[in-house]
């Protein structure tokens, strides 16, 4: 059951926060210019991935410090589709599911996007367009990440490193991602990797895999990717078997034993 309202958080200047606030509420510090939350006595970073486990509300924000609307329990689908007056984002931990296109097209949402540890569902098209953020960070209970979630977020920068809680990657998840650099891990946890899943994604360099290739059900997975050049297998993939240089119509790529594994050079 979500609830969506505009009344924004309550400002504060960090040495003005109140200390007798239910567990859970959420205020703006005026001070450090980020929502925080109450929890066990004390306010902790939202932003930062602070204020976990309290059910903490979803906000959407127009600027730094304007909140526009907010959200407690999942996020609906289409929720935001198109709202180009977004341009902030704290999904807060009350949310176990993301909907479909929840933020398709949000092109001024800006920063870093983080999905908490509540989310177990990050939903079709949902940031679908958003070229504006610049990292990413996925949650360790997300069991699915459906078709086309992150979709022409071309504004992604970094390695992508899918958490273990993953079963499913769905149908060009990632596709188009170009601003994607350095390696891309994926887990043993990993059964499905549907079609286009990274093609062009144009600046990842290495794949780092620990699920066997059976695990790629889909096709052209690594098509344009044009800067990847090595493929590193992880124990549980059968000794690499299916792994090749041309793999998911990758090109010219270097496959060879994870030796250091699970760390990353």
């Amino acid at each position: 059951m979500s609830h969506t309202h505009n009344t924004p958080p309550s400002n504060f200047s960090t040495a003005d926060l109140p200390t007798d606030m239910a567990e859970g509420s959420v205020a703006f510090d005026t001070d450090t210019q980020e929502l925080v939350a109450y929890k066990n006595g004390s306010w902790e970073s939202l932003g930062s991935g602070g204020g976990g486990g309290i059910g903490s509300t979803t906000y959407v924000r127009d600027n730094v410090a304007g909140v526009i609307d907010q959200i407690q329990g999942d996020i609906p689908a289409n929720w935001k589709q198109n709202d180009s007056s977004l341009k902030g984002l704290v999904i807060g931990t009350s949310c176990t599911t993301i909907g479909s296109s929840a933020f398709n097209y949000c092109t001024n949402l800006t920063g870093s996007l983080v999905i908490p540890d509540s989310v177990t569902s990050i939903g079709s098209q949902c940031f679908y367009g958003c070229s504006g953020p610049t990292s990413l960070t996925i949650g360790n209970s997300v069991t699915t990440i459906n078709g086309s979630a992150f979709k022409y977020c071309t504004g992604l920068t970094g390695s992508l490193v899918i958490p273990d809680s993953v079963t499913t990657i769905g149908s060009s998840s990632f596709f188009n991602c170009t601003g994607l650099t350095g390696s891309l891990v994926i887990p043993e946890s990993v059964t499905s990797i549907g079609d286009i899943v990274f093609m062009f994604c144009s600046g990842l360099t290495a794949i780092y895999v620990n699920c066997p290739a059976s695990s790629w059900v889909g096709s052209n997975a690594l098509n344009s990717t044009t800067a990847l050049v090595n493929i590193y297998y992880g124990p549980d993939t059968n000794g690499g078997a299916g792994y090749n240089a041309t793999f998911q119509q990758g090109s010219g790529m270097t496959v060879s034993a994870w030796t250091n594994y699970p760390n990353i050079p």
